[in-house]
């Protein structure tokens, strides 16, 4: 026979805090912007329970900074997947942060600057929305690998500009950003060729070629245009440069020459070089603390 008063004595319990917000919400394909019949979309990791919905809950009311994450695809040389790096994400999510992995068009359905046009059209709709998103407008960041670093650069460094704005949804939104991580990213399309790599980057089939519509150096108005080397000013937000030495895709040397000019500049920028390192995501834990840590800095500090 059952000795229920044993029972009772044997059950382990842990107490639940009302008051400390421990689920993190995944909001798939939101749809920001519509482009010329294409319908851009993206994810977010939300820290809130998404049972105070169904319930008809209050819920989750606090304000966090926004981590926007551009996925690189060679802007269109390989499938553009805005649910890989996901996993990695959720654990900004669980720091404190609202996440947004975003999607662009690719080269083939729209030549440059179609790419950073959705991009801050997705800024301006996460700022217009940020109130049901439980997003900090004021506090944003846009972090990005290879080709996707390469428009968060921009993203950062080109707020004001009209042809880059296009006429887009929620005109009256800024677009500007307060951090950029760039997790190795083309800065200077005319130089690539200079140095080792894997692609002929001068090649009319390049992805940087096919990025612009023809040949880099037949193009290089247009080559100039897409680099952003060339809009580098004394007051760009906060920018981390990481770059593996052994990057046999996109030269280091286009970080570091980058990064001598950021400082020549007058800007806030710091460079870690991965040694040994190709062209692939910084997913071991101190690579990714370093991320944390400037985001911390420049969002929540």
């Amino acid at each position: 026979m059952i000795n229920n008063s044993k029972i009772k004595e044997e059950v382990k319990e842990l107490r639940w805090e009302e008051e400390v917000n421990s689920y993190i919400q995944f909001i798939p394909n939101i749809e920001f912007s519509n482009a010329e019949g294409n319908s851009l979309k993206l994810n977010l990791l939300i820290y809130r329970d998404p049972m105070d919905e169904l319930f008809n809950r209050e819920g989750n009311q606090e304000k966090y900074p926004l981590i926007i994450y551009l996925q690189g695809c060679g802007w269109g040389w390989s499938k553009q997947d805005t649910f890989a790096f996901v996993p990695q994400l959720s654990e900004f999510a669980k720091m404190g942060y609202v996440i947004a992995s975003v999607q662009y068009r690719t080269s083939d359905s729209a030549i440059f600057p179609a790419q950073i046009q959705d991009v801050k059209a997705a800024v301006r709709f996460l700022k217009a929305n940020a109130s049901l998103y439980n997003i900090d407008p004021e506090r944003v960041g846009v972090w990005g690998d290879s080709s996707g670093a390469h428009l968060a650069l921009l993203l950062g460094l080109t707020e004001g500009n009209e042809e880059f704005t296009g006429d887009r949804e929620y005109p009256n939104e800024s677009s500007s950003i307060q951090a950029v991580a760039d997790w190795f990213g083309p800065t200077d399309f005319l130089t690539m060729s200079q140095y080792p790599s894997v692609f002929d980057h001068d090649s009319p089939h390049s992805p940087e070629s096919k990025l612009v519509g023809g040949a880099i150096q037949e193009n290089k108005d247009k080559a100039r245009k897409a680099s952003p080397m060339q809009y580098i000013h004394s007051e760009a937000p906060p920018i981390l440069i990481m770059h593996g030495d052994q990057d046999d895709v996109v030269p280091y040397e286009q970080s570091l020459e980058f990064y001598r000019a950021l400082k020549q500049a007058g800007n806030d920028v710091t460079m870690y070089k991965i040694t040994g390192a190709g062209h692939i995501a910084f997913t071991q834990p101190h690579t990714l603390d370093v991320v944390k840590k400037f985001f911390d800095k420049h969002l929540k500090d």
